[in-house]
């Protein structure tokens, strides 16, 4: 497998090696910068974290295509996110929580399960380069279209909530808003794979456009479709 090319904030490519990592299938999608809880129960994800704990990233997440999280070795997408581990709790022998938070995009083929977890070799799936120059205002103006939608779900819900503060940066900030909408994971799966920041950023402000007008024209809020939000996630 060929090295990858990242760009970095000056835009020169610098090289990058694969590296193999396990794959935690899960429902849901974890963007890079973005924070994710997980309850971990099941014997071989356990081994797994007692495995990766020292690494990091410790695992890579990947969305299910097909199968269950628990108990199966389902198939999932090709394109997935590494996770460094931030904090973890051990409830007891058989139940961690921990947090983690997205870190690059990767993109990996076949997978082995003979550990009893997948193992895949990943290489980095960088953005491709953006001139920053007025790229800041596409972030501007997606908070305050989103500042607008939180204000609309407080009024619906009849409760007061804070903005929270999106970056100024276009590719997080499309990051950041994708995880807060609540769109169907297959939508925030073409969001992760969007490797053009600006395109990525007029995708997420198309989709937060949608549910503006639901929340606004029909009164209705989006339910996320087989993604938890803030709740913990099983695997």
């Amino acid at each position: 497998m060929l090295a990858s090319i990242n760009y970095g904030v000056t835009g020169q490519a610098t090289e990058t090696m694969p590296m193999t990592l396990p794959i935690f299938p899960l429902n849901t999608v974890l963007f890079p910068g973005v924070r994710m809880p997980l309850r971990i129960f099941e014997e071989r994800y356990l081994r797994m974290l007692a495995d990766r704990t020292p690494n990091d990233p410790a695992f890579a997440i990947s969305l299910i295509v097909s199968g269950r999280e628990a108990g199966d070795t389902p198939a999932f997408r090709e394109v997935g996110t590494t996770a460094r581990l931030v904090s973890i709790d051990a409830l007891s022998a058989n139940r961690v929580d921990i947090v983690v938070v997205g870190d690059r995009r990767i993109r990996f083929s076949s997978a082995d399960w003979t550990r009893g977890y997948a193992v895949a070799e990943t290489e980095d799936m960088p953005d491709g380069p953006v001139d920053p120059t007025g790229t800041a205002g596409l972030a501007i103006d997606a908070h305050q279209a989103y500042a607008a939608y939180v204000r609309g779900i407080a009024r619906l819900v009849e409760m007061r909530f804070s903005v929270p503060v999106i970056s100024l940066d276009t590719a997080a900030a499309s990051y950041e808003l994708a995880s807060r909408l609540p769109l169907h994971t297959w939508e925030q799966q073409a969001v992760l794979e969007n490797v053009h920041p600006l395109a990525r950023m007029h995708e997420v402000q198309a989709l937060l456009d949608r549910e503006l007008a639901l929340l606004f024209k029909g009164g209705v809020a989006g339910v996320p479709i087989f993604s938890p939000g803030d709740r913990f996630t099983l695997n």
